[in-house]
Parts: structure tokens; C-alpha cells; sequence
């Protein structure tokens, strides 16, 4: 395709092609006349032919160079200059840089390393040099000698640690009376029932969901959660889940619950059972009918969650044992009805991490303990701090055997709403709420809005517990975004954006991200950060509303395109509305622990998971996991058109079912890379995740495939259409 600069504000299709697809695949060429929206930026006398003349216009800093420069400008979130002004002694940064050695260095001249707390009786300190190449910081530092950082070489980007991704709201507009939702009913319009019938149910795929936490003992969610698959890793058997929060607080300061309200327990303190009366001898438990601790030491801590606490009216004290090999503790009992005796306790240990309470008889948890992904082993550290430590500049703090216990807990709603649209398994209330892919796995990463260390979560998807990308096992395939950051213009052009668009496109081209593009609507230009950026799939919401919008965009849906003219969203799914869990613990019972909700941040987990059961059928065919930009290529091109302009629908409404019929190789069907393009380039190159310009005049070759894996040929008419502001 030749695509041609012009003067004008229409884009233009000068001819009409036809184009016969034989077996596997063709390239069709044809002559489109497309004007540049920002062409009449560098018209003009002064135009020159390495760049633009507009000053408002300069290189964006690209991740995907491999070189350690000095960057002159690194891109500076503007909320760290308001800190600064106001008076603030100490400001909070993440710095993105092309060499952590050289800013580690800096910070020991400076006087900016975060000290560390001591090891404790029974804990090591063990020291870890950083992975070189690109990668993140976060420390405080003293403002006045912040004007010194942009100059540190390397540096990329300066981000505002204190200032938190925050959760879209699940209520745009009000659901009108009498309009009940189900999220079956998405699956169907979305044709994720489809794709059950073909044998996709997105079994062998993990979706991490960034966010409040998940409540993995929820009926509809128990049994859902991922789990370390690598026999090689420390972690085999433990549940795949990240809390960047807990994590600060336990290795720079040797906290854990109740010290510290996080989610990772103490559970140091040890007691006995000497005379074997099924009585502990310090505290007074009861343990008649608990399996006995091998080592003769049972370690006590209190539960970590506070919705449990007020459920249960009180601190509700748990006990850790190791009963099958001595040293080593696995099982974990919460004593959820404060009677002291453990014996009537639902056991938490690999393979059966959760537990719960049964108040009402029906055979289903009212009340939830929650989720133990790891309890101390004394070899390792917590799960991720290996990579996770050096990288902040700490020293990893090793726990003794059986002194921590980790929880995955809910802090609010957002996440389980979030991964019931993914995996939700249909328990409660006769069904309500079913997820798109129902044999997916969830990794849960909690505490996601607590601030500081989010981009770790962004990472720990790309790399998993090793920090190793090419490892299989122990990390995600695919990443669930429903928040953005309100205060944040450049969307695109920003930090965070092009972070996640190098994370996807170049540090681990097989992880795909699923980010909502935000409810702010209506307008044009109203992408938001992190769903401006490039490499991912940016998530707009349409209706479900049989009643009056079936089909229809969500008027509150943000609109592309981000700042640097690439086309958002990239495909829309239901976010107006459906059903969806909510945390045992906020409601009575396990069968009213459901609420109908919306928004974008429905919409992007609604297509996480119908992403997990078309990279099934994908792998199923074609014997490898996709790439994330020719992944997101297919499921542009196998959407339904609903006649929007690309900035309100991208490529189209989410098709599962033909997504993966075209997998599967059925007659008729196809798919082209690329499925979009921003036309021209910059210093004369195109750029993925950069602006390009066309001026008027000039022209461009780019190449379409189109890929049919059905047995008979295909006759497509390629007809450009012409949109006018």
C-alpha cells in the first residue's frame, strides 16, 4: 500500500482492489491517499527534512535503544516540580534507566540509598547485584538536590512514585431498573461461548490481574488460582502472586502483620506441645486433631486481613505447621471462628491454599480467609525478591523457616470484580456470574493502588519470580489494567506508556497487556496513561444493554488518539454492563456476594480473558505462544466492524469465536498484519511508539499480509473508507 501525504483534513481511497487469498497467505497492494493529521505542523517555509520545524514537537525517548547514552531531556512527570514548589522536604522517584550501576552510584554519592533495617534473630541479609539493560528505581530523595538526577546518564524517565495508578470507577452510569445483566450473556455477543464449543476455555493460560487483590476463597473463584508450574523454581506448587506493598515493608524494615498492616504475617513466635495433650503449652490452643508438627514447633500469628477481622469480631490467630517434612512449614489453619481449637479449621497448604467459613449450611464459604501463597522456608526469600531487591537497591531479607506467612487478600472490590470476568466459574446464585474463560488461572497482583512500586507489578508479568523472560512457569502470559493515571497529559508520549510498550514489545515480546483506556469520555484525544501506550491492547467499553444500547459505544468511554496520533482504542468489548463478583466478607452470604457493574475496567478483563482463549487456539494450531503485536494484529483483524470511527472502536468488537475458528483453519476466514498503521516517520525512520509525520507530497510503501489457514481460497475487495471530522 502507498500512502501519500496530503494537505486536506479527509483521508481518501483513491481505488478498490480485489484480492485472491490462496493457502496460508498473500500481500495485496493497492494506492491509498492519506492525509497526516499532523502534516500541516511542518508545511511551511521552514520545514525541514530531518524533523519537524514546531518546537511543541520533540523525539520522544525511545526504550527500544539499546545503547547507554546521557539523555539530555528524560521525560519528568511535572507532579514531582508541584512536590518540590510546595515546600516538600523529601519527594518520592521512579527512575527509568538504561543502567542501574551508574544510578546506584549516584545515589551513594548523593546520600540517596534507602537504609535498611538489621536482620533479626533467625533472618540473613543476603546481597544481590542488579540485572544491567533497562530498568526501574524507586527511592526518596531530598528535593534539593533533585535538579541533579535528569543528568545522571542513562536516566529515561523520572516518575512521581507518590503519585498512585487509581482504579475506574464500575458504575459510569446507573443500570436502569429492571435490567439485569449477566456476564454469560457477554460471552455470547462476544462469542466466548463459541469458543467453548470449539474446546477453548483458556486451560494452560495465567492472567494477572493488577489491582485491589482477588478473594481466591470466593465459590466462584476458588480453585482459579495460578500456581507456580516450574520444577525447577524454589516456589513449585505455591500460588503465582506479587504484593509490591507487603514486599517494601518486610525488606527494608523486617515488618509483617501486626507490626505493619500488610499481608504478609509474622508468624515467628513459637509454641509447644511437651506433654502431648493436644493443649499448646505457652498459649493455651487447642490442637487435639491437628496434624503434628514433625519438629515439635508450632509457630502462632494473627490473620492479616481486617474484612476478616470484622467478620469474625476480632484478631483471628493462626498456626503453622510443618507436617510433612520437619522443618519445613506448608499448612497453615486460621481459626475463622475464634473458638481457640484448631482441629475444626480448614487446613491452607499446596494445592488447596484457601479457607473459609460456612455459616449457613448450604456448603458454600460466607465468610473468606483468603489465600497463602508462601510460608517461609528458610533457604529463599519471599517469592520475587530476589529480582525484586537488587533492583531497589536492598539487601534480600531471608526469613526463618516458618517465622513469615504471605496472604493474597481483597482491600476492596475492584480486583475480584476484575477476575470473575475472567475466570469466574458460575457457583453462586444459579450462575450468575461466569467468566470468559473458565479454565484460565489467576495470578493476583494486591495492593496495586497502595503506591510506590507499581511498575514492579507491570514487570513481574514480563519476567515472573526468576526474573528471567524466556523461563516457563512462573510468570504470566497476559496482564488485566483496569485503572490509569487521571493527572498525567503526555498520554503516549509519557514515561509509564513507553515503559509498558517496551516491557511488551521488546523486554518480553510474548507478554500481552489488556489496559483500559478509561471512562472520561466522550471526546476525542481523551485517552488516558497507561492505555495510550503503543505495544498493548488499549480497551474501550460498548453496551450490553438490550434495552436501549445493545452494540453501542459507551458515551463515556475515553476516545483516541493519544498525543502522538496512534489509534485508540484498540478493540472494545462489554463494559456497560454485566455481573460480577464481589469479596465474601462484604456480604452476608456466598449467594448474594455478586453486584452488577461497568466500565472500561469491566471491558479490559472481559478481553483478557477472551485474549486467554484465543492465545489457547493459537497455541493449540500453531505449536508456540503468540507474540504480543502480531497477537494483538489477529484479534484486530478477526473483530466485528460496528461502523465506528477507529477512535471510538479501534479494530472492532471483540470475536472470540471467530478468532478462533480462523485458528482452526475454517473455510472463509483471514487475518492481515498489520492491522494498523500510523502512516509516515520520523528522522526518517518509522517509529513503533513514537509520532510520525507525512508531509504533503510524500509518500510511503508498506506491505499487508493476509493469512488464511483454510483449505479453500479466499476473495477479499479491499475498499479504503474515507472519514471526515
Amino acid at each position: 500500500i502507498e500512502l501519500t501525504g496530503q494537505a486536506s483534513d479527509s483521508i481518501k481511497g483513491s481505488t478498490s482492489a480485489l484480492c485472491y487469498m490462496r493457502e496460508r497467505w498473500a500481500l495485496l497492494l493497492a494506492i491509498l491517499m492519506l492525509t497526516s493529521p499532523a502534516s500541516a505542523l511542518v508545511a511551511g517555509d521552514n520545514a525541514q527534512p530531518n524533523g519537524p520545524s514546531n518546537q511543541d514537537y520533540i523525539p520522544v525517548n525511545s526504550l527500544s535503544e539499546q545503547s547507554i547514552e546521557a539523555l539530555n531531556s528524560p521525560w519528568i512527570e511535572s507532579s514531582l516540580f508541584d512536590r518540590i514548589d510546595s515546600g516538600s522536604e523529601n519527594v518520592r522517584v521512579t527512575v527509568i534507566t538504561r543502567s542501574l550501576s551508574v544510578l546506584n552510584q549516584w545515589q551513594f554519592n548523593h546520600g540517596a540509598i534507602e537504609e535498611q533495617k538489621p536482620a533479626r534473630i533467625g533472618e540473613s541479609m543476603i546481597s544481590l547485584d542488579p540485572a544491567e539493560g533497562v530498568n526501574h528505581r524507586t527511592f526518596w530523595m531530598n528535593s534539593e538536590i533533585f535538579h541533579k538526577l535528569p543528568g545522571v546518564p542513562g536516566i529515561i524517565a523520572i516518575l512521581d512514585a507518590q503519585n498512585s495508578p487509581e482504579p475506574y470507577g464500575t458504575d459510569p452510569f446507573a443500570t436502569p431498573p429492571g435490567f439485569n445483566p449477566e456476564s454469560v450473556r457477554s460471552g455470547e455477543i462476544h462469542g466466548a461461548i463459541g469458543a467453548w464449543e470449539r474446546g477453548y476455555t483458556g486451560e494452560g493460560m495465567v492472567v494477572a490481574v493488577a489491582d485491589t487483590g482477588v478473594d481466591f476463597a470466593h465459590p466462584d473463584l476458588n480453585g482459579t488460582q495460578a500456581r507456580v508450574s516450574d520444577s525447577k523454581s524454589p516456589y513449585f506448587g505455591w500460588p503465582l502472586m506479587f504484593d509490591h506493598n507487603s514486599m517494601y515493608y518486610w525488606l527494608v524494615n523486617g515488618e509483617a502483620y501486626p507490626s505493619r498492616s500488610t499481608w504478609y504475617a509474622d508468624t515467628s513466635t513459637i509454641d509447644y506441645d511437651n506433654n502431648t495433650d493436644g493443649i499448646l503449652d505457652i498459649s493455651g490452643y487447642n490442637i487435639t486433631g491437628v496434624n503434628t508438627s514433625l519438629s515439635g514447633e508450632y509457630h502462632l500469628g494473627e490473620h492479616p486481613d481486617s474484612t476478616l477481622r470484622n467478620k469474625a469480631g476480632g484478631d483471628v490467630p493462626i498456626l503453622v505447621v510443618d507436617d510433612r517434612v520437619s522443618g519445613l512449614y506448608e499448612t497453615v489453619y486460621p481459626d475463622i471462628n475464634r473458638d481457640g481449637h484448631f482441629q475444626n479449621d480448614v487446613p491452607m497448604r499446596p494445592g488447596e491454599e484457601t479457607a473459609g467459613l460456612d455459616t449457613d449450611d448450604d456448603g458454600l464459604w460466607d465468610i473468606s480467609a483468603g489465600l497463602v501463597y508462601w510460608v517461609a522456608d528458610g533457604t529463599n526469600g519471599v517469592p520475587y525478591s530476589e529480582t525484586y531487591a537488587p533492583r531497589h537497591g536492598y539487601n534480600n531479607r531471608i526469613p526463618g523457616a516458618g517465622n513469615l506467612t504471605l496472604f493474597m487478600l481483597e482491600s476492596g472490590s475492584h480486583g475480584t470484580l476484575c477476575a470473575s470476568a475472567i475466570a469466574a466459574q458460575g457457583v453462586i446464585s444459579d450462575g450468575k456470574v461466569l467468566g470468559m474463560a473458565p479454565n484460565a488461572t489467576i495470578s493476583s497482583i494486591g495492593n496495586h493502588y497502595s503506591g510506590g512500586h507499581s511498575l514492579d507489578g507491570w514487570r513481574f508479568i514480563a519476567e515472573g519470580y526468576d526474573g528471567v523472560t524466556i523461563t516457563q512457569g512462573d510468570q504470566p502470559h497476559i496482564g488485566s489494567f483496569s485503572f490509569g493515571y487521571s493527572s498525567i497529559d503526555e498520554a503516549g508520549a509519557d514515561g509509564y506508556s513507553l515503559y509498558l510498550d517496551w516491557l511488551t514489545r521488546i523486554y518480553n515480546d510474548n507478554a500481552s497487556y489488556s489496559v483500559a483506556i478509561g471512562n472520561g469520555g466522550h471526546g476525542f484525544g481523551t485517552a488516558k496513561v497507561p492505555g495510550a501506550a503503543h505495544g498493548i491492547f488499549s480497551v474501550g467499553a460498548f453496551s450490553s444493554r438490550s434495552s436501549d444500547s445493545w452494540g453501542q459505544n459507551a458515551p463515556w468511554s475515553n476516545r483516541g488518539p493519544n498525543v502522538v496520533g496512534r489509534m485508540d482504542p484498540d478493540i472494545v468489548s462489554v463494559g456497560w454492563s454485566a455481573t460480577g463478583d464481589i469479596p465474601l466478607n462484604s456480604r452476608n452470604n456466598a449467594n448474594s456476594a455478586w453486584s452488577t457493574w461497568g466500565g472500561t475496567s469491566l471491558a479490559t478483563p472481559i478481553a483478557a480473558g477472551l485474549m486467554a482463549l484465543v492465545a489457547e487456539a493459537w497455541q493449540e494450531n500453531l505449536g508456540d505462544y503468540p507474540g504480543s503485536q502480531e497477537f494483538r494484529d489477529f484479534v484486530l483483524s478477526t473483530s466485528d466492524d460496528r461502523g465506528y470511527e477507529p477512535f471510538v472502536q479501534g479494530g472492532g468488537w471483540f470475536n472470540a469465536s471467530r478468532a478462533t475458528a480462523t485458528l482452526d483453519g475454517a473455510n472463509g476466514t483471514w487475518w492481515a498484519s498489520p492491522a494498523q498503521w500510523n502512516s509516515g516517520t520520523f528522522q526518517g525512520k518509522h517509529r513503533d511508539a513514537n509520532i510520525n509525520l507525512m508531509r504533503p507530497g510524500e509518500s510511503q510503501n508498506v506491505g499487508l499480509e493476509f493469512e488464511n489457514y483454510g483449505g479453500t481460497d479466499v476473495l477479499l475487495r479491499f475498499t479504503p473508507t474515507e472519514f471526515t471530522p
